[in-house]
C-alpha cells in the first residue's frame, strides 16, 4: 500500500531541530576541514604573505569547498524527506488519538510502506477496534 502525502515539513519543531542539527554539524565540519587546510599551507610555508595562502587553499581546496556548499541544501532536503517518514506517522497519531479524545472512534488508518512506527500503528488500530466493538482492555 503506497499511500502519499502532500507536505513533506509537516512538523517544524522536530524536523527544523533536525535539519538545524545537521547545519551545526556540517558548519562544524566545513570549518574544521577549512582551518586544516590553512594550517598545513602556513606551516609549508610560513614565510609566505597570507594573500598567498588563501590564494593557495583556494586553489587546491576550491573543488572541495564548492561541493561542500552545493551539497548542503541537497542534505538539508534529503534529512527533511527522511525525518518525514517518522515525523508524519506522529501527526498522523496526533490526529486519529484527537478524534478519540473528541469522543469519536477513529477508523482504522494505515501508514506508508516505508514508514516507521508501524507496530505503533497496528496498537492504536487494535485499540480502537476495542473501542468500536465496545470492550474494554481488561476483557479479552
Amino acid at each position: 500500500m503506497n499511500q502519499r502525502r502532500g507536505a513533506r515539513y509537516v512538523d517544524p519543531s522536530v524536523q527544523g531541530g533536525i535539519v538545524l542539527r545537521m547545519l551545526f554539524y556540517w558548519t562544524a565540519f566545513f570549518l574544521v576541514g577549512l582551518l586544516i587546510a590553512i594550517s598545513v599551507q602556513v606551516l609549508t610555508n610560513p614565510l609566505e604573505p597570507w594573500g598567498t595562502h588563501f590564494a593557495n587553499v583556494w586553489q587546491n581546496q576550491g573543488p572541495f569547498i564548492l561541493a561542500a556548499l552545493c551539497l548542503l541544501p541537497i542534505f538539508a532536503y534529503d534529512l527533511i524527506r527522511f525525518s518525514h517518514r517518522f515525523v508524519g506517522p506522529i501527526v498522523r497519531f496526533r490526529s486519529v488519538v484527537n478524534e478519540a479524545v473528541e469522543g469519536e472512534v477513529p477508523e482504522p488508518f494505515h501508514l506508508r510502506d516505508k514508514d516507521y512506527w508501524k507496530d505503533f500503528a497496528s496498537d492504536l488500530n487494535r485499540l480502537f477496534d476495542r473501542m468500536r466493538s465496545g470492550q474494554s482492555p481488561r476483557e479479552s
